[in-house]
């Protein structure tokens, strides 16, 4: 279906799906979860298919996306995403002033080629526009066009005209954004995919906002206590070469101790990293050629230098912290690491050069909360989620949770994740002196 014909479509849902409760938008979410359910054999197998993912996690991130469907359900059926607020006599003349949230419109979504489900086309911008009372314009990725055609199939009797599917590249994209009815867009990929969309809609004549979601380094910050942990260099390779590095949350920055025990521990993590089997295939032969071309230019890289055609060997760079600089501040997608070794006392310097960020995590002990308490000011600074002693990959999909991060990792201050994420497709209106009777 063309980009016109859907936004028309949604400009016609957007104004039924306004007059439903709470408890209608649940419904219609849990149906769609239930449908996709029902519909999870030739899902899975299509989604391995096209992506190369393994099939623990194909099925883990179905399960991710009925949960979040279900979740945002039951949220807005409590009420819980349009309280009412009231300031009573506060008006000219002392009327009450009543604000309301109200859904903000038709939204486009781009579906993300790392995660086919969770973040397809059907994924967390979708499910909180659908909960917040909008109806979704999505493009499906082009690398997993029958996925996302299998995932509208399933859901059409659940959602109607709420939900359409548009494919095609670059122009396709520009054409979501500029359409008119379209209010704001839901984005999870590249910076530069991001960025071409943010200057688009704000090009229009009417200006709408674009919740891009564009990865980080995510750094990690290993002190001296933590040195000694056996499980460390094994738990961070594994995070950072889990789905051949292709998360938005693999830590691509491991910093630790300059100093001799720092040494031990950077040697078995790049050990643990370089050991770990080359990947027969990435997500695109794009990506997997930019990882290849990453491994030729970086220095020092420690692991195996071939992969098969559209595959990826995984790998680490080790550096000095004084040589952190340029590409070595970049996200790189793929199984690949920087570490670097520093000064305790310089991880706040440090911090403070790099780049906003999803997450940033320290691994410490009590013998460390000095130090640790010292550096934490630069991490909220420049991260969404803070770690203590675990891994960024994996992210929960529940009320506190926060998935976003000062520029690049986001375009504003919001989540694409949990609850809160409905609030960017709601805005708040002011009603003054406005009967009881009358307000909705």
């Amino acid at each position: 279906m063309s980009v016109e014909s859907s936004t028309a479509a949604a400009a016609v849902a957007a104004r039924e799906l306004a007059t439903w409760s709470g408890a209608r938008r649940r419904d219609a979410l849990h149906a769609a979860a239930d449908a996709l359910t029902a519909a999870a054999g030739p899902i899975i197998e299509t989604a391995m298919a096209e992506t190369g993912l393994p099939r623990p996690r194909i099925e883990g991130e179905l399960a991710r996306t009925t949960g979040q469907l279900r979740l945002l359900g039951d949220f807005v059926a409590d009420g819980r995403d349009r309280p009412v607020v009231r300031s009573a006599g506060a008006a000219p003349g002392g009327g009450d002033i009543v604000s309301v949230r109200v859904p903000i419109g038709p939204v486009a979504v781009f579906a993300a080629s790392n995660f086919p489900l969770a973040f397809g086309v059907l994924g967390g911008d979708s499910a909180s526009a659908l909960a917040a009372g909008c109806p979704v314009v999505a493009k499906a990725h082009p690398a997993q066009p029958e996925t996302a055609r299998l995932v509208e199939a399933a859901v059409k009797p659940a959602l109607g005209d709420a939900f359409r599917v548009v494919e095609g590249g670059a122009d396709v994209s520009l054409a979501l954004v500029r359409a008119p009815e379209i209010r704001a867009v839901g984005f999870t990929g590249s910076a530069g995919g991001g960025r071409a969309l943010m200057d688009a809609a704000a090009a229009r004549p009417d200006p709408i906002p674009v919740y891009a979601e564009m990865g980080a380094l995510n750094p990690v910050f290993v002190f001296p206590s933590a040195l000694g942990d056996e499980r460390w260099p094994a738990t961070l390779a594994a995070a950072v070469t889990g789905s051949a590095g292709q998360l938005c949350t693999k830590p691509g920055l491991v910093v630790v101790p300059d100093d001799a025990a720092g040494a031990a521990f950077a040697d078995r993590l790049a050990a643990e990293v370089a050991g770990t089997p080359v990947f027969d295939r990435m997500l695109t032969p794009a990506m997997a050629a930019e990882h290849a071309a990453w491994r030729d230019r970086a220095p020092a890289a420690e692991g195996a230098a071939t992969a098969p055609d559209g595959g990826a060997a995984p790998f680490a760079v080790r550096v000095a912290g004084a040589a952190l600089d340029g590409e070595l501040l970049a996200e790189h997608f793929g199984p690949t690491v920087v570490i670097a070794q520093s000064a305790v006392d310089g991880y706040g310097t440090l911090a403070g050069r790099l780049e906003g960020s999803l997450t940033a995590t320290v691994l410490a002990g009590e013998g460390d909360d000095d130090a640790v308490r010292a550096l934490l000011p630069a991490l909220v600074d420049r991260a969404g989620r803070v770690i203590y002693n675990g891994v960024p990959t994996g992210v929960a999909v529940v009320d506190a949770m926060q998935h976003g991060g000062p520029w690049p990792a986001a375009s504003g201050a919001f989540t694409s994740v949990g609850t809160a994420a409905v609030e960017r497709f709601l805005r708040t209106v002011a009603l003054q002196n406005l009967p009881e009777r009358l307000v909705p």
